[in-house]
């Protein structure tokens, strides 16, 4: 019997999305820094419907097992999301 190796590997931005998206810039700020809030994707990166492209990152993520978080109340009141898997 012959075990098939698994790649846990994380897709880079550009197999998931197109460069230069909205999607893009996210995912690609959360695989550098693991985390990002919403203050960070309206103000820094300029995405105004936060929430809307993270619903699409985490759907482009469901086949390599992989999610971002719940959004998290950080103590400031900013909102904080995190790669998962």
């Amino acid at each position: 019997m012959t075990q098939t190796a698994l790649d846990f590997t994380r897709p880079r931005p550009g197999d998931l999305f197109k460069y230069g998206t909205q999607c893009h810039k996210i995912y690609e700020r959360l695989l550098q820094q693991g985390k990002i809030t919403n203050i960070e994707i309206v103000y820094e990166l300029r995405i105004p419907n936060s929430t809307g492209r993270i619903s699409d990152i985490r759907e482009a993520l469901k086949p390599h097992l992989m999610t971002v978080s719940d959004a998290k109340r950080t103590e400031d009141g900013q909102f904080e999301y995190a790669l998962i898997g």
